[in-house]
């Protein structure tokens, strides 16, 4: 009689189990609040954005469709916001007609549970000229304009959250400089080593959210930031590690000509210029980081090394790096 009982009280909680699960409908979510996830892709760099480092803010679009083909966005719970983070929080404000931030807040509301919304997420768009000056943290930051791109979200009743994964939408350029044995310089490198310049890209862009961009103008000389110095030393063996300085530069994804894109630096007032020459010439991409390292001795630099990897290096295939000719 037990097991009865007890088989009947197990059958009685699967149909109620199942019966709530068939009773959740579509405007279970209706009107609750969204909350905001935000995270950058982590840079292989030690300045600019990441996981750690993320934006003030950001201008933000969630939309939500009334048919099915995703043409008629609906006037109540479509949103064109600025999302800032307030303590621990991600809060949205309104714009005004100009999609200037107001200071007027904005509480983004789910239609309901089965709809998807289409969200796109970007610090930056359109037309714009990013730093030749990147000297500076906060320089190098401006140059960093992150994106993600139209990505649809359908809510569940465990996750209400929209997750703004943020990538960067240029390039990123690695510079290490590291000098023959013949330079013993033990402390102020950057003093030993200066007037460090990227030429032969272009500036000003004209960015889209699919990810396109179209640069404009003539090509500019970049200054980049300076991360850090390695002195000459020698061990007891005679081992000896040699000097070597490390930069970082954002540029435009863009093609530029063979033997335009060069490297130029003064060693003790000595100058020594390197150009990349290939007959496709140099083609830079979106959210791709390149580490280049030039060996400077004598009177000539030469490239010991020039790669190309994500610039999250989580989000390659493998995360491999694959070096360029």
């Amino acid at each position: 009689m037990k097991h009865q009982i007890l088989a009947l009280a197990v059958a009685a909680l699967s149909f109620t189990a199942c019966t709530n699960e068939d009773n959740i409908s579509q405007d279970y979510l209706a009107d609750t609040p969204i909350k905001l996830n935000v995270s950058v892709d982590e840079p292989t760099t030690r300045a600019g954005y990441s996981e750690t480092v993320l934006p003030e803010g950001f201008w933000l679009d969630v939309i939500h469709y009334l048919d099915s083909d995703h043409n008629v966005p609906d006037g109540t719970y479509t949103y064109q916001v600025w999302a800032k983070k307030v303590g621990d929080i991600w809060k949205t404000y309104k714009l005004d007609e100009n999609y200037g931030v107001t200071d007027e807040e904005v509480t983004m509301l789910w239609a309901n549970m089965n709809d998807q919304v289409e969200v796109m997420a970007y610090t930056k768009i359109q037309n714009f000229t990013i730093p030749t000056d990147q000297t500076s943290d906060e320089q190098l930051k401006q140059a960093d304009v992150l994106y993600m791109p139209p990505t649809w979200y359908t809510p569940t009743p465990t996750e209400r959250s929209i997750n703004v994964n943020l990538q960067h939408a240029m390039s990123k350029i690695n510079l290490t400089i590291e000098l023959g044995s013949e330079f013993e310089f033990t402390e102020d490198i950057n003093k030993k080593i200066t007037d460090v310049k990227i030429d032969g890209s272009l500036v000003s862009d004209w960015f889209t959210l699919d990810g396109k961009h179209q640069t404009e103008g003539n090509p500019r000389t970049i200054t980049p930031f300076y991360t850090g110095a390695t002195p000459f030393s020698k061990d007891a063996d005679g081992v000896i590690t040699k000097v070597s300085a490390t930069y970082e530069a954002i540029l435009i994804p863009q093609t530029i000509e063979s033997g335009k894109f060069t490297v130029s630096f003064k060693v003790e007032g000595k100058l020594y210029e390197w150009a990349y020459n290939n007959e496709a010439g140099l083609m830079l991409a979106p959210n791709t980081a390149y580490t280049l390292k030039l060996i400077a001795g004598d009177d000539k630099v030469q490239p010991a090394s020039f790669s190309v990897a994500a610039w999250n290096p989580g989000n390659g295939e493998n995360g491999e790096k694959k070096e360029t000719d």
